[in-house]
């Protein structure tokens, strides 16, 4: 498949990659990500979505792994107008279940803007740090979700590929 057939919207594309430390290399990531789903047909603006989703989920990812392994799947699927986003790493019993709560909170809001924007509010100025999966909810539409096997969790983020722009009280973005 040529770079012009998946920009037309053709076969689906898959990423799969696994990272150990150091670390510094998910901001490389984010770079890829964008390139990779500019190949893959995506507009100008969800490949920023898209690797700003990426980019968060491994942020929230990599310091709670508790054997120095992420792994990161991109699923695009421009005839069905879908992408899925899934990051998985190993945590302890009691974080994923905390995750799931939060998850589970944040989609009981049917509003993702109002969420976002509360939980800006809630977050010190000084302590800015936990909202990467409301970012992930609201900038890059995705809905959250999480599952656990074997110790290791992953964080789900999927929707659609070609999403209605956002609306902002500034007009669409």
């Amino acid at each position: 498949m040529t770079t012009a057939d998946a920009r037309r919207g053709g076969t689906p594309v898959y990423l799969t990659l696994r990272m150990k430390p150091p670390w510094v290399f998910i901001d490389e990531i984010r770079r890829f990500v964008e390139s990779f789903c500019a190949c893959a047909g995506t507009t100008d603006n969800r490949e920023a979505q898209l690797a700003l989703a990426v980019h968060e989920l491994m942020q929230n990812a990599v310091p709670h792994s508790h054997d120095d392994d992420v792994e990161l799947t991109l699923e695009v699927e421009p005839e069905a107008d879908r992408v899925a986003v899934a990051v998985t790493n190993r945590c302890t019993e009691a974080e994923y279940h905390a995750l799931e709560e939060r998850v589970a909170r944040m989609n009981g809001e049917p509003d993702a803007l109002r969420h976002y924007l509360q939980a800006m509010h809630d977050t010190p100025t000084a302590q800015r740090g936990g909202l990467g999966l409301a970012r992930v909810r609201f900038e890059a539409q995705l809905e959250l979700s999480v599952s656990r096997a074997g110790g290791r969790m992953t964080v789900h983020a999927s929707g659609r590929l070609r999403p209605t722009p956002l609306q902002t009280s500034g007009g669409s973005r």
